[in-house]
């Protein structure tokens, strides 16, 4: 892969003028950086995405979602005095409102759900929450305001690390399907400081499965710097419907914590994660593929895209390490707008150092590397008081929570409320009816 290092002075309305663009693959170009968010340092705000050309940043210390673009802050959201910001399939952003640091006793949690286009700004109170400290929101799959609904999944760090399934229906918590699982056993035996560091992204485009990004070699006590964090497991249902161990996703060059986002363009699945020295500002995109173990082997280059690689000083030391005290950790956050078959643009959220939106160039994006299985011609619905596959199957089967085969064959199957599990040509994908 070729590097670019564009020279030349670039300047941005009140923002700041750069003599130079960082180092990247040719495959990645700097359209705009801002490092003016550095004012409200990585502590305040800790988590926040971006989209159409904007950055949604939670600072839980004024409570607001401050909307920043290349130009500066533009605008403000009433959200909550938590950290966690995330955002569904609809574009609709779900934040904690919860009091961060959280108390280990509490097991009642409020989020607040702003529906996409900003007309709605709603608070709810959620139970069934991890007790204790969790940072982050991973991707949220679904609709939060529909009747097909959204899960979201949290950790708790001082409850075994224990993992939520939380259903939210209508733009309410649907209490009845939100889980509880216990990580001290399998599947979801997460090692390291998962309130800090770990993330669970769940993914319903490519069929339901969650992406766990695991903080591996974490000593505990002070020791988040040892973590390695070069592991994403991929979660799917099996035969029996229960969430099961499936295998490790390639991330050549992964190291550092925190975010990461998968994306479809030009029909070949990408994921984009940080890289290079660990808590720095480097990312890498690869194509998206699995293995059965988390080391790191040669044959991941075969599926790395490119790089934008950490920035250093003249003298060789890192410009973005330790933006805080011990707390960098916190690492860069990702999104992607994909805007044809061989463009996205990236969004790059670094706390207490710079937003900034990268373009992707491909070529072709024909999928020549294989990755995890494509979506689904057929899409699977929970409405009231049925289930709906629409588009061709060969297959389909409904069961119950308890593992009944409920209907077969029948792609509008009437049924009581509850929670179905709808395997479609051998993909299984949870669904709620009301």
């Amino acid at each position: 892969m070729k590097k670019s290092l564009l020279f030349g002075a670039v300047a941005l309305a009140g923002t700041f003028a750069m003599s130079a663009q960082p180092l990247m693959d040719d495959c990645l170009e700097l359209m705009w950086q801002n490092k003016d968010v550095v004012a409200i340092g990585a502590l305040n705000a800790r988590q926040g995405f971006g989209r159409d050309g904007k950055f949604y940043l939670q600072n839980y210390s004024t409570q607001k979602i401050e909307v920043w673009d290349q130009t500066g802050k533009i605008d403000e959201i009433n959200s909550g005095a938590g950290t966690n910001i995330s955002f569904d399939d609809a574009g609709n952003i779900i934040v904690s409102a919860r009091q961060f640091p959280n108390t280990n006793d509490e097991a009642t949690d409020q989020y607040v759900l702003i529906s996409a286009d900003l007309s709605t700004n709603k608070t709810i109170e959620v139970v069934k929450q991890p007790t204790g400290r969790h940072d982050f929101f991973g991707h949220t799959s679904g609709d939060v305001f529909s009747e097909e609904g959204a899960f979201l999944y949290t950790f708790g760090q001082w409850d075994g690390s224990a993992i939520r399934e939380i259903s939210i229906i209508n733009g309410e918590q649907d209490i009845e399907n939100s889980i509880i699982y216990d990580s001290y056993t399998s599947p979801f035996a997460v090692p390291g400081n998962a309130a800090t560091t770990a993330m669970i992204s769940a993914w319903k485009d490519y069929a339901d499965f969650l992406a766990i990004l695991s903080p591996l070699g974490n000593t505990g006590g002070g020791g988040n710097r040892t973590t390695d964090c070069n592991s994403i497991e991929k979660f799917t249902l099996d035969e029996d419907m229960n969430w099961s161990h499936d295998s490790y996703f390639i991330t050549p060059r992964h190291s550092g914590c925190t975010g990461f986002y998968i994306f479809n363009m030009g029909g070949q699945d990408y994921i984009v994660y940080p890289s290079g020295d660990n808590f720095l500002d480097g990312f890498s995109v690869a194509k998206l593929a699995t293995k059965d173990t988390y080391e790191v082997e040669d044959s991941d280059m075969e599926y790395l895209v490119g790089t934008k690689y950490s920035e250093t000083n003249t003298d060789g030391t890192p410009v973005y390490d330790s933006p805080v005290t011990g707390n960098t950790y916190y690492g860069a956050h990702f999104s992607v707008d994909v805007i044809s078959d061989t463009e996205a643009y990236i969004y790059q959220f670094m706390p207490g150092a710079y937003i900034a939106q990268f373009k992707l160039k491909v070529e072709g994006g024909d999928g020549s590397v294989e990755g995890i299985d494509a979506a689904p011609a057929a899409k699977v619905y929970g409405g009231d008081g049925k289930i709906i596959v629409s588009g061709d199957a060969d297959s389909i089967e409904v069961y119950n929570v308890g593992g009944v085969l409920v209907s077969e064959n029948d792609a509008n199957v009437e049924c009581a409320p509850g929670m179905y599990l709808v395997k479609v040509d051998g993909r299984v994908s949870k669904v709620v009816v009301k």
